[in-house]
């Protein structure tokens, strides 16, 4: 980037001294005054030609501009082009296409603005482009037929001898700007080189710190999905001091969970059932279908009983049962309000425990879990006298413009109902 600034900012300076030197010669050489009016207009395009124009500008090729040979029928209107030549920024500025397209093709190079032209002296540079494309010098002296066939000497030999000096003075800068070259892409390759090595040492750092930025996320995310599962057990079957078959007493024998868990009509808690209510059975059933007489032995030992003296011998001890479903402190359930208000049944929460040889937790158990229940579980209204409060509801159902109504229609989801 930084050398080729360089050169072209050294063969613009170059440049630009050629074309002032030889507009020097030019100025120095007198200039016939032309008789007729069009030659006039001709010489003074001319002389603003080359004080204004040459110095970037040529009629029939590129220097640092675009040659002006056709320079009228590139433009949309005269106005415009004049419009150009006195500002160009400010006639970039109102969008005009081929403005815009001629200031990127040459790498946005500003143009030098005119602003003392007039539209007569642009007129009469125009004059003179157009006669110099055709071939018409109007800086030629006009030919005499009286004059002597013999030339008179002039000046175009000292010129010459300038302009070979300029040529030689070029080459040996041009040299100069080639071993001056030669040297900065060396030292441009080295320093590419280090860039390269310091790119790969940067994206290996970018690398590491992404990688240790997901580290660190997947940490968090971790730790957070453990906070919110933290305390729930679904799935959770532990191995109880005795092993009782849910699918063997409820499924097979057909014995109701409120027989066992007769808390749960009644209180907020299902409750355990303790020794005794095992052996309002197992006094005559001493033996099982699947563990034999080994299971319900452990029964006898908690409850101080004798099989073989058929009587209690000593007090009764509390079976250490493990418990499998928990819900933390501050949360709020009543199996009663379940059960009797909403008529909900055990196989809801519990899932199938008729099928179940060790018991588990069914459901999660989760604030969420809770929630879309209250939101998509119809209350039984019908013949229940809980929600005879709920007039409301109960007219609407009857003329038919409700269909049921939710457990979140009645404040189910509100959070003081679940939270203390």
């Amino acid at each position: 980037m930084r050398l080729g600034y360089i050169l072209r900012n050294s063969l613009f300076l170059l440049t630009f001294f050629v074309f002032s030197f030889n507009n020097s010669l030019y100025s120095a050489v007198d200039v016939p005054t032309p008789e007729s009016a069009t030659d006039a207009k001709a010489v003074e395009g001319m002389d603003l030609f080359k004080a204004n124009c040459a110095a970037c500008h040529a009629v029939d090729k590129k220097v640092i501009g675009p040659a002006l040979n056709g320079v009228w029928d590139r433009w949309e209107s005269e106005e415009s082009l004049h419009a150009w030549i006195k500002n160009s920024q400010a006639f970039l500025a109102t969008g005009d296409a081929y403005a815009n397209n001629l200031y990127n093709e040459y790498n946005k190079s500003v143009m030098q603005s005119f602003p003392t032209l007039t539209d007569e002296q642009i007129a009469n540079i125009l004059v003179y482009v157009k006669g110099k494309a055709n071939g018409i010098d109007p800086g030629a002296p006009a030919a005499d037929p009286n004059a002597a066939t013999t030339a008179t000497p002039s000046n175009g030999g000292n010129s010459k001898y300038v302009l070979i000096g300029i040529v030689l003075l070029l080459l040996i800068l041009a040299l100069a700007l080639i071993s001056i070259t030669n040297k900065l892409d060396k030292v441009v390759n080295k320093t590419e080189e280090t860039d390269v090595a310091t790119t790969k040492k940067s994206r290996n750092k970018k690398i590491v710190k992404a990688l240790l930025a997901i580290a660190v996320i997947a940490f968090i995310l971790n730790i957070a999905n453990g906070a919110i599962h933290l305390g729930r057990s679904q799935d959770y079957a532990p191995e109880q001091p005795i092993r009782f078959s849910h699918a063997l007493h409820v499924g097979q024998n057909q014995i109701e969970c409120q027989y066992c868990h007769s808390g749960v009509e009644k209180s907020r808690h299902a409750s355990i059932p303790g020794t005794q209510v095992c052996m309002n059975c197992h006094k005559s059933v001493q033996e099982g279908p699947k563990y034999g007489k080994e299971e319900i032995a452990k029964i006898y030992d908690y409850a101080g009983w004798n099989p073989d003296a058929m009587k209690f011998e000593r007090a009764p001890k509390n079976i250490e049962w493990v418990k499998i479903h928990n819900l933390p402190d501050h949360v709020y359930f009543n199996h009663s309000q379940h059960v009797v208000a909403g008529k909900v049944e055990c196989q809801t929460c519990h899932g199938k425990v008729e099928e179940y040889e060790v018991m588990k937790q069914f459901a999660p158990l989760s604030m969420g879990w809770c929630i879309n229940c209250h939101r998509e579980t119809n209350v039984q209204f019908a013949d229940n006298n809980y929600y005879s409060v709920f007039e409301k509801y109960h007219e609407e159902i009857k003329k038919g413009e409700r269909e049921g109504v939710t457990v979140e229609d009645i404040g189910g989801t509100e959070c003081q109902k679940c939270h203390y």
